[in-house]
């Protein structure tokens, strides 16, 4: 899986971190479980849908300084500020992101966003 060019880490910035929303995928779920985490401390249903549970205004795995499970991140996390806007009907960088400007979408990335969204659009549709 591609990933986008970290500028999160180079700056410091923590901004996608608070009061994510980010969804997860039932592989993302496996991936973290199998570092030893319980479902239940960082999972959030709503809708059908799977997202991080935040803390303190947070991620979960954000500790105020970096996130403690990095290497095995969401995919949405992975991807970002890469994200799928649908009144577009494309791949575009968020303008959250403060730092949106400086990532590139490639034509990797951009594939690998619609799929975790066709993805987890399915997954949601089993669960409804």
């Amino acid at each position: 899986m591609g990933t986008m060019k970290n500028w999160c880490l180079q700056y410091g910035c923590i901004k996608c971190c608070l009061n994510t929303k980010m969804p997860l995928s039932t592989s993302d779920i496996e991936r973290i479980r199998g570092l030893g985490f319980s479902e239940d401390f960082f999972v959030t249903k709503r809708d059908g849908e799977l997202r991080l549970k935040n803390s303190n205004g947070r991620c979960v795995f954000h500790n105020g300084e970096r996130c403690t499970i990095y290497n095995d991140r969401p995919e949405g996390c992975r991807l970002y500020p890469a994200v799928f806007d649908e009144n577009k009907g494309r791949v575009v960088l968020h303008g959250y992101c403060p730092h949106h400007k400086k990532f590139q979408i490639t034509p990797t990335i951009s594939s690998e966003v619609v799929e975790l969204v066709r993805k987890l659009d399915a997954e949601r549709k089993r669960r409804l």
